[in-house]
């Protein structure tokens, strides 16, 4: 590990830019991937400029698998310090900490591994579907042979079509869904397992059953989550029409049955929210991590509108305006299927009274710009909401808001943080922008999972113990070294001592100038 460290400091070293006076590297590293994130050269006389580095895969990989054999730890996070003389100190620590992605992006604190925050669509409890299937059986195998009959004349050959499954492949697999296919889907299946990845339908394959069964398992049938750096805020959006289909990124009441590998899929959905019909077909994967999409009432419809034809227990739909805009100003772009409204560099104060012409908000960021009045936002169920207040501007019109669960605040006067104990629905924070001078009652919140303050403001929460006791996550702003973000994390109840930690000098006659 000394090696590993002294080769890349020697690298570093080697290729600096003139008048640099210290280099930090920040990274990760796992068994699939390595890379830095934020830090870089120093010059004093080009100050808050970090001039780009050499390309240290390499060494990063040889650290990370260093660290594997030698302490168990499946991912790592690194800090190295170098100076002109060749001085170094290296700190290392399992990946319970993240480092952001800029010079001032702090790190995230992993402080409960197995906490993971749920989505809205995956409650078990939800209100279940009152509608019965649409498919025909039928129906859907005949349109099937014609799409099939269509593709022979494209493509100027039949394809080679697999053979049926069995009623005891298909009861097997519904054992394994602990729910019954819908009759048109098994009536396919009876028919052929797949297209033999053909493309068949439409320009798209039909999945076997047992491969439709393995997506589900290990993609389609769970959430997705990236981790706190993108999911203490991260919100799923409703599907149009509204309530139809789950709101979550995945769910195992989804089987996937037909992809253009793209890592899409159409799936039926055999669990779906209230105004949904059980076996109605959605698009789920890749591209939909903030919400799936319906698309047809049923396999069969799915399938005619690859011929052309209508679905005639299709439900009302919005239509095509965007369910997430981001925009300089609040006009007229407005519409009740906008969903998330990012707002940068708008003038301030901001009026939020537009934001009437939206009653299905969920997600509000205001970017580089502040209001004066949150009240607006009061009537509206918005879950996700980053803002900045003016001057006078408090939390109070937030009171007792019913779906507020994450909140980021910013503002140059300290502000009020009393109405945060009647957030029912709140589990993220992130006062890191704020000027607060009493942080005591965040020990209060009982739901609170996941905090992110400033450096000063750790230290005073530390001093006064009134840490929240139910924290999964944290995140440290600024710019603060590894060694800020393992205290606070030993702080936060998390063994740190295993840290390594190692300092030197490349001799000169090493270094590669």
């Amino acid at each position: 590990m000394e090696l590993a460290a002294r080769e890349i400091t020697a690298e570093v070293v080697a290729q600096a830019p003139e008048g640099w006076t210290e280099c930090v590297l920040r990274g990760a590293g796992s068994r699939s991937s390595t890379g830095l994130a934020g830090g870089g050269y120093v010059v004093p006389s080009r100050p808050g400029l970090f001039f780009g580095l050499p390309s240290l895969h390499q060494g990063l990989a040889s650290l990370t698998s260093l660290f594997q054999e030698s302490h168990g730890w499946e991912s790592i996070v690194l800090e190295l310090t170098c100076r002109p003389t060749g001085a170094f100190e290296l700190v290392v620590f399992r990946g319970a900490l993240q480092p952001g992605s800029g010079p001032e992006d702090g790190w995230t604190l992993t402080i409960d591994p197995g906490f993971q925050l749920s989505e809205p669509g995956t409650a078990e409890s939800a209100e279940p579907s009152e509608l019965r299937q649409a498919g025909d059986p039928a129906e859907a195998v005949q349109r099937l042979k014609a799409l099939l009959r269509q593709h022979a004349e494209r493509v100027g050959a039949e394809p080679e079509i697999p053979a049926p499954v069995t009623e005891a492949q298909l009861a097997a697999a519904e054992r394994h869904l602990g729910r019954r296919l819908p009759a048109d889907l098994r009536a396919l299946y009876l028919e052929a397992d797949g297209d033999g990845s053909s493309e068949a339908l439409a320009g798209y394959a039909w999945l076997s059953l047992e491969s439709a069964l393995a997506k589900r398992d290990e993609y389609i049938g769970v959430p997705t989550w990236f981790g706190w750096g993108l999911g203490w805020n991260q919100v799923v959006f409703d599907a149009d029409p509204p309530n139809t289909v789950r709101r979550c990124s995945g769910h195992p009441g989804w089987l996937p049955f037909a992809t253009w590998f793209d890592g899409n899929y159409f799936a039926v959905d055999l669990a779906p929210a209230a105004n949904g019909r059980p076996g109605q077909v959605i698009k789920v994967g890749r591209d939909y991590n903030d919400g799936p999409r319906y698309i047809a009432s049923s396999v069969t419809a799915w399938l005619g509108q690859a011929l052309g034809h209508p679905d005639p227990h299709a439900p009302q739909q919005s239509g095509d305006s965007p369910r997430e805009l981001v925009v300089s100003a609040l006009d007229k772009q407005l519409t009740p299927g906008v969903q998330a409204i990012h707002l940068n560099d708008a003038t301030s104060p901001v009026d939020l009274v537009p934001l009437a012409a939206t009653p299905n908000l969920r997600l509000l960021h205001l970017n580089r710009c502040a209001t004066g009045d949150l009240s607006p936002v009061a009537t509206l169920p918005v879950e996700a909401l980053a803002v900045d207040l003016a001057s006078q501007a408090d939390l109070m019109p937030l009171a007792s808001h019913p779906h507020l669960s994450s909140l980021a605040v910013g503002s140059e006067t300290p502000i009020d943080l009393a109405p945060l104990r009647t957030l029912p629905a709140l589990h993220s924070l992130d006062l890191s922008r704020c000027s607060t001078p009493d942080l005591a009652l965040l020990a209060d919140l009982p739901g609170l999972r996941y905090l992110a303050l400033s450096a000063p403001q750790w230290t005073a929460l530390v001093a006064a113990d009134r840490l929240p006791a139910q924290l999964a996550a944290a995140r440290l702003a600024g710019a603060p070294p590894l060694t800020a973000a393992l205290d606070l994390l030993a702080a936060l109840g998390v063994d740190t001592a295993t840290a390594y930690r190692l300092s030197g000098t490349v001799d000169a006659s090493s270094l590669w100038f």
